[in-house]
């Protein structure tokens, strides 16, 4: 029962984090992880989660002229980022426990490097959008990312949609919630079907995930002071899942 709560406590947070931020996985995946589960499983189980987390931020921003417009935008990335994903669950359904927790630990230190860059800094110059092979390689590979690992996946959309793509940081937000759920789609199925997650933690996470992303899209995204404190969260829980993580890998 404690764990249950700890699931949805983790997961109502980690829904409000990825609307402000992004790398809510952190603190879902530090959680599996201190309850017992391996790498692999932890990885598998966050899946559940991360879809309900990315369906209920799309559903959660209001309608619009301007929305219709990016989602027509969005679709020709759609393509690379549905078949990264594939590609990257299956090699993450496959990977042994020992390899997804060492991945897992240098990934969340890794992290701690991107906690200290603002998005907001950075500024899309007028509306010039690159497409073609550059665009097509960079989603591909973002896919591969989050269908193997997902953490920090919405920072590197946003770093590609407004360095590379050119969108404004606002609009690149927007593309961002709707290529998450597109990329989450592949991975969690795959993940499904292999059999590895654990739908007691899987269910409450979900729950929690859902409504944190719904609060976070609706309210907490409008108090100013909320993003500091976001950014602290994230990083005690990065700290934690990589001492974890590194943690289990010294009992292989």
């Amino acid at each position: 029962m404690v764990h249950d709560l700890l699931f949805f406590a983790g997961g109502l947070v980690a829904g409000v984090v990825n609307t402000l931020a992004g790398n809510g996985s952190a603190i879902t995946l530090s959680l599996l992880l201190g309850s017992g589960l391996n790498g692999s499983v932890a990885n598998a189980t966050n899946r559940v989660g991360v879809l309900t987390q990315t369906v209920t931020a799309v559903l959660s921003v209001r309608p619009s002229r301007r929305k219709r417009f990016l989602m027509r935008a969005s679709r020709r990335l759609a393509l690379p980022t549905f078949a990264g994903s594939l590609l990257g669950g299956v090699v993450g359904s496959l990977a042994s426990p020992t390899f997804m927790e060492a991945s897992i630990a240098v990934v969340m230190t890794s992290m701690l490097f991107t906690l200290f860059t603002k998005p907001s800094r950075w500024l899309a110059v007028g509306e010039r959008r690159e497409g073609g092979l550059m665009s097509w390689l960079t989603f591909f590979a973002i896919g591969l990312y989050g269908g193997f690992v997902q953490m920090g996946i919405g920072i590197m959309m946003l770093a590609a949609l407004v360095l590379v793509q050119r969108w404004t940081l606002r609009d690149a937000n927007v593309i961002k919630l709707l290529l998450a759920l597109v990329l989450s789609l592949p991975a969690t199925l795959v993940y499904l079907l292999m059999g590895d997650i654990v739908w007691s933690a899987a269910l409450w996470l979900a729950v929690g995930s859902g409504m944190g992303a719904w609060l976070g899209a609706r309210y907490v995204v409008r108090i100013p002071a909320a993003q500091p404190a976001v950014r602290w969260v994230v990083m005690a829980a990065v700290v934690f899942g990589a001492a974890r993580a590194l943690y289990n890998l010294s009992g292989y």
